[in-house]
């Protein structure tokens, strides 16, 4: 990632001060600023703080990457009412962003990914409204496949994906 420690500890303290920590890893121990910062550093983390104007509005990030194929995560920061010239809310931007940058990237011959997985707790009715609004196809409901750390309990979670089908190239230039 090119991203460095310090923009890491501001999108953090970012997520924490807007109540969004736990989202960043809800299946996991509560992290403080510098455990996040060494998690996003692991390989298996790819990373990317997306802004608009120069404010960040959320992060996307990729892990479980395996042949053409990755698990997608998005983080949303409170972003008021703002829209991009598209007329987008500017959270749903971000993520489509993400999403087009990473199914819409080529390497001499070929896209560097062709399907992003995503596992959304169905007790998170934003985050399901919000994956949809990013152009998820639903693969289905899986009973107690969201576990939360904090609470020790496990949730059903709705399993999706996102590909150069569902994602229009538009969204890589957003």
């Amino acid at each position: 990632s090119d991203l460095t420690d310090r923009q890491l500890m501001d999108f953090w303290r970012m997520a924490k001060d807007a109540g969004r920590d736990r989202a960043i890893g809800y299946d996991l121990p509560p992290m403080d600023g510098p455990t996040f910062c060494r998690w996003m550093r692991h390989e298996e983390v790819h990373p990317w703080v997306v802004t608009y104007r120069g404010v960040p509005m959320g992060m996307y990030y990729l892990t479980q990457r395996q042949g053409k194929t990755a698990h997608v995560h998005f983080l949303t920061l409170p972003c008021g009412t703002h829209r991009t010239k598209e007329r987008l809310p500017v959270s749903v931007a971000a993520g489509l962003f993400g999403l087009g940058s990473s199914l819409w990237e080529k390497t001499q011959t070929s896209f560097m990914l062709d399907t992003l997985i995503g596992i959304t707790p169905t007790c998170n009715e934003a985050a399901v409204k919000y994956i949809r609004r990013c152009g998820a196809v639903e693969c289905g409901v899986v009973p107690n496949l969201c576990f939360f750390h904090d609470e020790g309990e496990h949730s059903a979670g709705l399993v999706t994906v996102f590909n150069r089908a569902s994602v229009p190239e538009w969204t890589a230039k957003l």
